[in-house]
C-alpha cells in the first residue's frame, strides 16, 4: 500500500516537528511534505496530488481562509484540515461551514492524531484494493476487544474496552457506555470529539438508548433531526448528526451502546454486525463481572465466618487452658494429698478409688494439653526452611532410647530426607510418627522402625515411617486422623488419640496429604507428602 501524502503548511519549525512527530506515532504511513509560505504552499498544491493538507490559519503571505481558498482552487476534493494556535468555537465553526473538514488547536495534538487516522481508515475502506486490509484490522481490533472483555473484572474494566473499541470499529466520532439502572439510562462512560452525557441519567422513555433496550432492537438514525425517538434539545449543544444505538443482550438487555458521527452517515452491514458482536460479548462480559462480584462476596462472608470461628476456636481454647485445668488441678492436688497423708488408712478399695482418680485427672491433663496443640496448629503459618527428616528422626529416636534403655529396637533411616519445611511443625510431625512407632513395637523383641522416602502415585516424594508393631484394621480407619480416636485399649497402649491428628494438620499446613497402610499384628506404614 503507497504512503498517504499529506501536505502540511507552517512556518514555525517548533510545531512543525511536534506535528511531524506526532503523526508518525498513529501506524500509518504518512508521506508529509512541509510549506513555510505562500508560494512554497501554492507550488506545492500545483505540482503534485496529496491526500490530505493541513494548515496553521496565519502564515507568510497566507492569512485567515486563504490558503482554505487555494486547496479548494487547486485540489478540491482534498480534505482540509486547519491546525491553528488561535481557535475557539466561533472560528471553529466558521471554518467548517467555509469547508474544512476540522479546525483543531495545536494543544489538542491528541484530536489531530485520531482525526486524520479515522480519515486514513475511511479513505482505505472505500478503496477497493485495501478492503481486505481494512476488515483484516477491524477483526483484529474485535479480537482484541474480546480478550480484554472477557478477562474483565469490574465494571470499569468492561467500559474501557466498550468506549475505545466501539469507536474504533466504525470510525466513529463518539461513543457511549449506558447501563439500565430500573427505568432509567446511565451514561456511564464516553469516548468523543467533545463531552456528550457521561455520569449523567435519563428516563428509558426520554432517549434513543431507552428505546433500543426497551425494543430490544440496534436502532440506526442517519439523521438525528429527521427522527421522532431523539430528544433534540439534548443533541442540539453536541456535535452529533448520525448515531446507532446497539443494545446489550437480545432479551432483556441491560445495557447498550451508543456510537456518533460529526455528520451525517449511513453504516454498512457490517459495520452494524460488528457492532452487534461487541455488544454480545459485552453482555457476556457483564454476566462475568455480576458472577465474579458474587464470589467476592461469598468469599468475603466465607471469610467473616471463618475468623468468627476462630474467635470462638480461640475463646474456647481459653477457656480449656484455664476454666477446666483450675478444677483438675485441684482434683489432682487433693488426691495427691490425701495420698500422701491419708493412704495407710484407707481400705484396699479406697487406695484403689484414689490411684484411679488421680491417673485420670493426669490423663484429662495430658489430653487438654493436646488438644491444646491441635487449636494453636490451626491458625500457625509455616515459615519454611531447608528440613533433614533424618537428622529429626534420629532425634527422636535418641530420647526414646534415653527414656527405655532396656529396649532393642532396628532402626534404619535413609539419606537424603530433606524438605523444604517449618522446622517446628516438621519436628512435630516426625516426633508423633516415630514415637507411634517406638510405642507400638513395644511388645516385639524384634521391633524394628524404618524411616524413607518413595514416589507416590504422581512420582512425587513420599516419605514413610514403618513399623512391625502392632498394626490396625484398616477397614475400621475411616477416622483414623480424626481426634480421639484410638483402635487400642489405653491398658496395651497408652496415649490421647491426638497424636495422628496433629500429622494430619501439619502436613495440611504444608499442602501435603498422608495415609496409612496397615494389618493387624503386622505393622503399621505412614505416607506423607510435603510439596
Amino acid at each position: 500500500m503507497a504512503a498517504w501524502k499529506v501536505l502540511y503548511l507552517e512556518d514555525s519549525p517548533l510545531d512543525a516537528m511536534l506535528t511531524r512527530n506526532a503523526l508518525g506515532r498513529i501506524g500509518l504511513d504518512l508521506d508529509l511534505h512541509l510549506a513555510q509560505d505562500a508560494v512554497g504552499y501554492t507550488a506545492a498544491l500545483a505540482r503534485e496530488r496529496y491526500d490530505l493538507v493541513i494548515s496553521d490559519s496565519t502564515v507568510p503571505g497566507c492569512q485567515g481562509y486563504e490558503a482554505l481558498w487555494l486547496a479548494r482552487q487547486h485540489q478540491p476534493q482534498t480534505p482540509f484540515i486547519y491546525f491553528s494556535g488561535h481557535t475557539d468555537e466561533l472560528v471553529g465553526e466558521a471554518g467548517v461551514e467555509a469547508g474544512a473538514l476540522d479546525v483543531i488547536d495545536k494543544r489538542d495534538l491528541w484530536r489531530l492524531k485520531r482525526t486524520v487516522r479515522q480519515l486514513f481508515d475511511h479513505a482505505a475502506s472505500n478503496t477497493e484494493p485495501d478492503t481486505l486490509y481494512l476488515a483484516s484490522r477491524r477483526q483484529e481490533r474485535l479480537t482484541w476487544a474480546v480478550q480484554q472483555l472477557m478477562t474483565a473484572r469490574r465494571m470499569d474494566e468492561v467500559a474501557a474496552v466498550v468506549r475505545t473499541v466501539a469507536r474504533e470499529l466504525v470510525f466513529a466520532d463518539g461513543a457511549t457506555f449506558v447501563l439500565r439502572e430500573g427505568d432509567r439510562c446511565h451514561y456511564l462512560d464516553e469516548d468523543a470529539l467533545t463531552p456528550l452525557w457521561k455520569g449523567q441519567s435519563f428516563p428509558l422513555t426520554a432517549c434513543v438508548s431507552g428505546w433500543s433496550m426497551l425494543h430490544r432492537e440496534q436502532v440506526t438514525i442517519p439523521d438525528i433531526y429527521a427522527d421522532a425517538r431523539v430528544p433534540h434539545d439534548a443533541y442540539r449543544p453536541t456535535f452529533v448528526q448520525s448515531m446507532v444505538m446497539t443494545p446489550v443482550r437480545r432479551q432483556a438487555p441491560i445495557a447498550a451502546i451508543g456510537t456518533y458521527w460529526a455528520q451525517r452517515y449511513q453504516p454498512t452491514t457490517d459495520e452494524l454486525a460488528l457492532l452487534q458482536t461487541l455488544a454480545d460479548t459485552v453482555a457476556l462480559a457483564l454476566e462475568n463481572v455480576q458472577l465474579y462480584s458474587g464470589l467476592e462476596q461469598r468469599v468475603l462472608l466465607r471469610t467473616a465466618q471463618l475468623e468468627a470461628v476462630n474467635r470462638e476456636l480461640e475463646a474456647f481454647s481459653y477457656s480449656v487452658s484455664h476454666d477446666l485445668r483450675a478444677p483438675l488441678r485441684a482434683i489432682n492436688g487433693f488426691g495427691n494429698l490425701l495420698l500422701e497423708d491419708c493412704l495407710s488408712v484407707l481400705p484396699e478399695d479406697g487406695r484403689h478409688y484414689l490411684f484411679r482418680i488421680c491417673a485420670e485427672a493426669a490423663r484429662m491433663n495430658d489430653q487438654l494439653d493436646d488438644l491444646l496443640k491441635l487449636f494453636r496448629m490451626s491458625a500457625q503459618v509455616s515459615q519454611r526452611q531447608v528440613v533433614d527428616l533424618g537428622v529429626l528422626a534420629a532425634e527422636c529416636l535418641a530420647r526414646l532410647r534415653a527414656r527405655e534403655p532396656g529396649r532393642k529396637v532396628t532402626v534404619h533411616i535413609a539419606e537424603g530426607l530433606k524438605v523444604n519445611a517449618d522446622p517446628g511443625l516438621a519436628a512435630s510431625l516426625v516426633e508423633n510418627l516415630v514415637g507411634n512407632a517406638w510405642k507400638y513395637t513395644g511388645r516385639r523383641a524384634d521391633a524394628r522402625i524404618e524411616l524413607g522416602v518413595q514416589p507416590d502415585a504422581g512420582g512425587n516424594e513420599a516419605f514413610y515411617v514403618r513399623d512391625n508393631g502392632a498394626g490396625f484394621d484398616l477397614a475400621r480407619a475411616t477416622k483414623l486422623f480424626a481426634p480421639f480416636q484410638r483402635f487400642h485399649s489405653d491398658r496395651d497402649f497408652p496415649g490421647t488419640g491426638i497424636g495422628l491428628a496433629l500429622c494430619q494438620r501439619i502436613v495440611h499446613l504444608h499442602g501435603g496429604r498422608i495415609w496409612a497402610e496397615s494389618k493387624l499384628g503386622e505393622g503399621a506404614t505412614f505416607y506423607f507428602t510435603l510439596p
